[in-house]
């Protein structure tokens, strides 16, 4: 068996500071960087190399080379039962659609209530979840429709669509008549999640990430060098101009998220007596993934949120070629701070100085050699001031075969 920290190798096939330049990631040890001429739903995708064009097979992941991720969509959005975030404005809809307008679009979607959970009417408050069942104005358990007004008061009942040439809809309250809610009173609206209907497709589907913040998981997804084409997990076809895509990550494919995987082996100890639990696609605070990148601070949708002192321990079971992550302090809630990082293969740490004493600042990018390998461990330690500011994000955190 062969275990060692190895240096995946970029090909610049253009400069990475064009705005049109994408670093196109497959199950390769190298990666290109080079304008997107063409995306297959096979999987596979075209770059300019200079002269030449040059193919990239199982293809993991394309990201705009000169652009950071952006922050999820802060203005009125429509969040999804699977987990998009689409920023745009309602238009209409009844008892069982709604007809939404993304921004990024100039076509009106037709979005069945069943694959919506939230729809912003407004900017959603400063310091709200990024998951809506931590929304403190749900219920844990619930079947009704929610409407949340703009002084914070809700009511419980069912959402039966748009008034006609008027910004209005109807509600039913759970105990009385039908009534008509102004728009201009409402900041939101959570849908009954008993009628969630959204799956995740068997095989594998991109999620797009979007200049404006838009999250998007997409089937089928193709495109030339000006458009994506594709459709949603809820059946709606969409297309993307490609001077719009930021990122273009294939899931369910050749890699495997860390969390998307349960850990054998969990250890965790607080300082001072309290710990914080590792969370999967957030931060231990519940925030989204945020870390200092080469092109800015980047917002990440996949990764593990950990905290001193945390070791989480995976079975690989031999079957993957190497294990990648960005890892640093959070950007938001660790600028402070300090935190001891050590990975370890099989029992064995691996040579990694950089985590050694994690600081604020741009995250260090990890691949790891891990053919053959039975066990990933992954640790975080106590920095010389304890705990203090010391979140540690693992951004993009995947096994890839």
């Amino acid at each position: 068996m062969f275990v060692s920290p190895f240096v995946l190798v970029t090909l610049f096939a253009t400069n990475p500071a064009d705005p049109t330049a994408f670093i196109a990631t497959g199950t390769a040890d190298s990666r290109l960087i080079g304008k997107l001429l063409k995306l297959n739903n096979d999987g596979s995708a075209e770059l300019a190399m200079r002269a030449v064009n040059v193919g990239v097979s199982e293809l993991i992941s394309l990201r705009r080379a000169a652009l950071p991720l952006p922050a999820f969509p802060r203005g009125p959005l429509l969040i999804t039962s699977a987990g998009d975030r689409i920023s745009g404005k309602l238009i209409g809809g009844n008892e069982q659609s709604l007809r939404f307008q993304p921004a990024f679009a100039g076509v009106e979607w037709e979005v069945p209530l069943s694959g919506c959970t939230v729809l912003w009417l407004e900017k959603p408050p400063a310091g709200t979840p990024i998951d809506p069942s931590r929304y403190s104005w749900l219920a844990e358990k619930r079947n009704r429709d929610i409407v949340r007004f703009l002084n914070g008061d809700t009511l419980a009942g069912t959402f039966e669509g748009v008034v006609d040439d008027q910004p209005a809809f109807r509600f039913k309250p759970g105990n009385g008549e039908p009534r008509t809610l102004q728009k201009a009173t409402v900041a939101a609206i959570a849908f009954n999640p008993t009628l969630a209907r959204s799956r995740k497709p068997k095989g594998p589907y991109a999620r797009l990430v979007l200049r404006n913040g838009t999250r998007l998981s997409v089937t089928g997804a193709t495109a030339d060098a000006e458009t994506l084409k594709a459709k949603t997990l809820f059946g709606q076809a969409v297309e993307v101009p490609i001077a719009d895509l930021v990122a273009c990550d294939v899931l369910q494919g050749k890699a495997a998220y860390l969390a998307d995987l349960k850990p054998r082996k969990v250890e965790q100890a607080g300082f001072l007596g309290t710990a914080w639990p590792w969370q999967a696609d957030r931060t231990v605070r519940g925030a989204p993934l945020s870390l200092v990148t080469a092109v800015g601070t980047s917002t990440f949708d996949r990764g593990l949120g950990t905290h001193p002192q945390t070791t989480l321990t995976y079975d690989l079971g031999g079957k993957y070629r190497r294990f990648e992550a960005l890892v640093g302090l959070d950007a938001d809630s660790g600028n402070r701070g300090q935190a001891a990082v050590r990975i370890e293969v099989d029992g064995k740490a691996q040579a990694l100085p950089e985590l050694r004493k994690l600081t604020a600042g741009p995250a260090v990018a990890v691949r790891i050699d891990v053919r053959g390998a039975m066990e990933l461990t992954l640790v975080v330690d106590f920095g010389p001031a304890g705990d203090v500011q010391a979140d540690v994000d693992w951004a993009d955190a995947r096994l890839v075969e």
